[in-house]
């Protein structure tokens, strides 16, 4: 049977080097690039939700999505920079401050992780930034089509400089959260493993309890 929510995230994997390749070509393919942007975005707000609606949320889909999610960022973030950081040089900044964040994200992780819990969704601070993060750079995409230099030396770094204010308040909150994690206190949001691993053990036993039984 079809993961259709797996297979959105893999999609959106796929749209990386095409947005990438479209983006770096100029303007000309501006319009085609930021189009990647909004069904990388539209796919990033329903594989989740279809995963819940559909009962199809899986180990490999909560793996996939948020690698889905860095590698878009880091892609965008990479490509705006080699574009704009000579004409908007302040955006530097702003984009070195979203690739920050999602490095230390993942240090995060990997140390939640190593102390036997994980997080299993996502909070509505990382939902806010990630929606704020694509409705900026489709801005910026799309600004850059219609406006001419002088009138985006102001907006571009601003609305960069929006989503990594946004950015660094989803970072902290993380920040505290995961510090609850690493000190063994309950928080909404997170998988004991060994507690997982002992249930699903147990479950495993009695279907093949129940299973010899009917024999």
């Amino acid at each position: 049977m079809l993961n259709l929510p797996n297979t959105l995230t893999i999609f959106r994997i796929i749209l990386i080097p095409i947005f990438c390749v479209l983006f770096l070509m100029g303007t000309d393919y501006y319009i085609y690039a930021g189009l990647m942007l909004i069904l990388s975005g539209l796919s990033d707000m329903f594989d989740g939700l279809l995963a819940r609606k559909l009962h199809q949320e899986t180990e490999l889909g909560k793996i996939l999505d948020p690698i889905a999610d860095k590698l878009t960022l880091a892609a965008v973030v990479v490509c705006m920079w080699f574009v704009y950081h000579v004409r908007f040089p302040w955006i530097s900044l702003a984009l070195g401050i979203m690739l920050g964040k999602e490095i230390l994200m993942a240090i995060g992780g990997l140390v939640i992780v190593s102390k036997g819990r994980k997080l299993v969704k996502a909070k509505w601070w990382g939902k806010v930034a990630t929606v704020v993060f694509y409705t900026c750079m489709i801005l910026i995409v799309a600004l850059n089509i219609i406006a001419p230099d002088k009138d985006l030396k102001t907006v571009v770094p601003a609305l960069a400089f929006f989503a990594a204010g946004i950015m660094l308040f989803a970072l902290v909150k993380y920040f505290l959260m995961g510090l609850k994690i690493v000190r063994g206190e309950e928080v909404s949001g997170t998988i004991d493993i060994e507690k997982e691993k002992l249930l699903r053990r147990k479950n495993k036993e009695a279907a093949l309890s129940e299973k010899a039984q009917n024999l």
